[in-house]
């Protein structure tokens, strides 16, 4: 697999969440990772992974 898009998969896959009430995927800004989101579908909070 070439290098570069390895490391952008693994940057997407440590943005991207489940909603917990709808179980839609969304990718977070970068900037946001560590917050709780609300959801762009429905509107729940997003916690961050741990």
């Amino acid at each position: 697999m070439n290098p570069f898009l390895a490391a952008v998969m693994g940057t997407l896959l440590h943005l991207k969440r489940k909603c917990p009430k709808c179980k839609r995927e969304q990718i977070v800004k970068k900037d946001q990772k560590d917050k709780t989101v609300p959801c762009k579908f429905c509107g729940a909070k997003i916690p961050p992974k741990k």
